[in-house]
């Protein structure tokens, strides 16, 4: 996986490190649990989940971008 700017659009203070550590670790853990085939649905499952719960469609977009423009560099 790519890291993620943590960075916000709006004033709302970004998660710390030592926690995105953690939310990485349980990723990995989580989706080494599972079937491949599973994988794919789970992740946009959880996007979802969690853009439910950012107000601003537009950092809900900023994300997708900077998530998609990680994993090209990964290419």
């Amino acid at each position: 996986m790519t890291a993620i700017s943590t960075q916000t659009a709006s004033s709302q203070a970004a998660l710390p490190f030592a926690d995105l550590e953690q939310v990485y670790e349980q990723l990995a853990v989580t989706l080494d649990s599972m079937p491949e085939k599973q994988q794919t649905l789970f992740l946009a499952q959880l996007a979802l989940a969690l853009a439910h719960r950012i107000p601003d469609i537009n950092q809900v977009v900023t994300a997708i971008n900077e998530a998609r423009e990680g994993s090209s560099l990964d290419e």
